[in-house]
């Protein structure tokens, strides 16, 4: 029997089980992963995120991100900005910025006044090789509906509409998964305007279903609107169930796109498996 020790986190609704590997690494498999995410029999979480050590010196650590079917995941918004929080408290508090790896891009960390973190999501990418198809169109139920596609380290496909709450997301994000878009299953958001630079938004995340928020998924839209709008602004907001983030994007698809919010404890404690 394993004992692993972890700190409970959340940002914006989103929440997030951390597991520190730095000093005392236990390994543990996939299904172990579904046992600690899931919300009945286990601790309960969006996604497992795991801090371990790399071998590089400018990099503080690697940051795993496990969905909850145990699926390794290359990008995660808010809870980069808990694992911020949780090194810059505990490891760096003399720091004001960290680099750190997940499994197919390197990030920066920063804390900004107030313990806000800003994260360095990288650089937008709108042709990439998950994205197969040719269409940019999904008929669902009688009704076209036009999406664009980017990837901020994981893929995702962004349909503006005019009333996200009269789409049932589940059955909407199952049957589009299905048209094999993409490669794989896919990150999908439902978004309407609010007023200038203001989003109202939901998400579904692959591998954890509709979720109260997702950071790479508002970076998504935050990119994707300049298409939707007569006026381009650096700063946008996403209205999730979970609360607003800011993101910032100078509009260069050759410069990054930040992601800025806060974050919290929940608990921490030992969990056997």
């Amino acid at each position: 029997m394993k004992k692993i020790y972890f700190t409970k986190m959340q940002s914006l609704g989103n929440d997030f089980v951390v597991i520190d590997q730095l000093k005392n690494p236990i390994k543990f498999n996939k299904n172990d992963i579904k046992k600690i995410s899931n919300r009945n029999y286990g601790i309960g979480c969006d996604q497992v995120l795991v801090l371990e050590k790399s071998e590089k010196k400018e990099i503080a650590f690697k940051y795993k991100i496990y969905n909850k079917d145990g699926t390794e995941s290359g990008q995660c918004g808010n809870g980069a900005k808990c694992i911020g929080k949780y090194y810059f408290d505990k490891y760096g508090k003399t720091i004001k910025e960290i680099k750190i790896e997940t499994i197919n891009r390197r990030m920066s960390l920063s804390i900004l006044k107030n313990n806000l973190i800003e994260v360095d999501m990288g650089l937008p990418l709108f042709n990439f090789k998950e994205y197969k198809s040719s269409k940019n169109f999904f008929n669902y139920k009688g009704k076209k509906y036009f999406f664009s596609a980017v990837s901020i380290g994981n893929p995702h496909a962004v349909f503006f509409v005019k009333n996200i709450n009269k789409i049932n997301l589940i059955d909407f994000a199952n049957n589009f998964n299905k048209k094999l878009f993409f490669i794989g299953d896919v990150n999908i958001s439902i978004v309407e305007k609010i007023k200038k630079n203001n989003w109202l938004a939901r998400i579904h995340e692959r591998g954890s279903g509709e979720t109260m928020a997702c950071g790479s998924a508002a970076c998504a839209i935050s990119l994707l609107a300049k298409n939707f709008t007569d006026t381009f602004s650096k700063n946008n907001y996403v209205h999730m169930q979970g609360g607003k983030a800011q993101v910032k994007w100078s509009g260069n698809v050759a410069e990054p796109i930040y992601l800025i919010g806060s974050s919290q404890y929940v608990f921490d404690g030992n969990y056997k498996i």
